[in-house]
């Protein structure tokens, strides 16, 4: 999705075009052939279909023939077989690593299902009258006040404090699984030195590997709460401008009604064509109108003028048209691992801090608001804390750092604080790094700068490139990075695992549990 590529998950209408029916006809030969990580999306008015496994966009049959033999798409075949193609694969689909493996065309469009209408929706009733549809109908229904408690059983939690377009509420998460971190370390004389592999693997809700080989796995301090990605998600509504350009039904009335009751068309795209056809009409309308029909007229157009310009205005398709583009593009917001879009329907997740139960962009605001990622983009990079962790505990046991020293300059009293590189102590969310802890009235800061968050990004998607290259050979599907070691040294090999990470879902959909 690289450059002015716009790319969305493909709509469904009642009245699809023949292209659309016979793009889903070979994709649902596609999948049936093995290939569920193929995709058809729409970009722009054209339906292609996106591998998942490349990223790569196929525009015709005959490109999506010809990826699929290529070499770049063999390697990365290769690789999910042993990773995501197993018998319990992950039930998320963010359209970067994760995606839906039914070979069913007819789920596919349940998943996808109208993607430009969960932005903007117009009423049939009144094709002038734009109105807007929020996203979180699915989530409200679950997100009311349900108890002063955070926990509601073993498998359910509720998430106090959410923004959610104009609303906080509180959200009732599900437990649907659990992953394992595990890593395979590299030992000398008895002394582990590093790590050549990091990965989680889905375990589903079997919770059997929690004593395996007689070592006791600990929990993971943090969790992974899944959404349903939407514009409004975390975030305060960004239409309130449109909305209140939007024609209430009185508004509108003026303008459909004429003479006898008779609705009238007239084609006013621009503003300036409409003030000019109200002042003919005033001026007609006074040339033959007695004294008080035509102080009546003036009555109605002082009354009546911004409002007609302005319904007259939000009635044109041109504009309504530009309505829903700057609306789509609002709704697609990057991601802020990976820099990739996130789609409207897709699965992004957030950062949970299990001690506190709040997510972790909580400590950084008191508005409500947080951060979401791709769903595959927070697990790597839970997993690249803990390898940050791990790695500075076994390299530099006994070395204090992260300490800020102050510089004082010659003749000048006023320091500047120079920070020396830090290094990450626990799980915190890549944008606002903030961690959920509970630290009174004040707001947590973050600790690391831009730039060196920009480093730990990058060693993510060099790790990440690596691992699809070099992959864990697992029994479940599984996520990871690989470090390839850069010593010549001959080391022993030894697989253990870190802690289990609990996924949660914030609507009623369990898929894949």
């Amino acid at each position: 999705m690289a450059g002015k590529l716009e790319l969305g998950p493909s709509r469904v209408n009642g009245g699809s075009n023949l292209k659309e029916q016979a793009a889903r006809k070979i994709l649902k030969i596609v999948r049936s052939q093995g290939h569920p990580y193929v995709e058809l999306r729409e970009n722009g008015k054209k339906f292609i279909y996106f591998c998942t496994l490349c990223l790569a966009p196929c525009y015709s049959d005959n490109v999506l023939f010809d990826h699929l033999k290529g070499n770049l798409h063999k390697e990365r075949l290769s690789a999910a077989k042993v990773t995501l193609l197993g018998p319990k694969p992950w039930p998320f689909n963010d359209g970067i690593v994760f995606f839906d493996t039914s070979t069913e065309s007819d789920k596919d469009s349940e998943i996808t299902d109208s993607y430009q209408n969960r932005l903007l929706k117009l009423d049939d009733d009144n094709e002038s009258n734009l109105a807007i549809v929020k996203f979180d109908e699915g989530i409200q229904s679950d997100a009311q006040p349900i108890s002063t408690d955070s926990t509601l059983g073993d498998d359910c939690l509720v998430v106090p404090h959410l923004l959610i377009g104009d609303e906080t509420c509180d959200v009732k998460v599900r437990e649907v699984g659990l992953g394992k971190i595990a890593a395979r370390f590299l030992e000398k004389y008895n002394t582990l030195n590093g790590i050549k592999r990091i990965w989680c693997e889905w375990l589903g809700k079997e919770n059997t590997a929690q004593h395996d080989d007689d070592v006791e796995i600990l929990e993971h301090d943090f969790a992974v709460v899944i959404f349903s990605y939407n514009y409004d998600l975390g975030r305060s509504g960004l239409l309130d401008e449109v909305k209140s350009l939007l024609p209430s039904v009185s508004m509108t009335e003026p303008e459909n009604e004429r003479g006898n009751g008779q609705k009238g068309k007239s084609s006013l795209s621009d503003p300036d064509d409409t003030s000019d056809s109200l002042n003919n009409q005033y001026d007609s309308s006074a040339e033959v109108s007695s004294d008080s029909s035509s102080s009546s007229s003036r009555l109605i157009l002082d009354q009546y003028n911004n409002q007609l310009l302005r319904t007259r205005f939000i009635s044109s398709k041109a504009v309504r048209k530009e309505l829903r583009r700057k609306q789509r593009q609002a709704a697609e917001k990057v991601c802020h691992i990976c820099q990739q879009k996130m789609l409207p329907s897709k699965d992004v997740a957030a950062l949970l801090n299990l001690k506190t139960r709040r997510l972790a962009c909580s400590s950084r605001n008191r508005t409500g608001a947080f951060h979401v990622f791709h769903t595959s983009c927070l697990i790597h990079w839970i997993i690249l804390c803990e390898y940050e962790i791990i790695t500075n505990r076994l390299v530099r046991p006994n070395v204090r750092r992260g300490v800020k020293r102050k510089v004082v300059t010659d003749g000048n009293k006023s320091g500047k604080e120079k920070n020396i590189i830090k290094d990450i102590k626990t799980v915190f969310c890549p944008e606002c790094q903030g961690t959920g802890m509970i630290i009174g009235d004040e707001l947590e800061h973050p600790e690391f700068s831009l730039s060196q968050m920009f480093k730990f990004k990058i060693k993510a998607c060099d790790a990440r490139r690596d691992w699809i290259k070099s992959p864990e050979v697992l029994q479940n599907c599984s996520t990871g990075f690989h470090f390839p070691s850069q010593s010549e040294e001959i080391f022993e090999e030894k697989v253990k695992p870190i802690n289990l990470l609990h996924f949660y879902r914030a609507d009623d959909d369990q898929r894949g549990a």
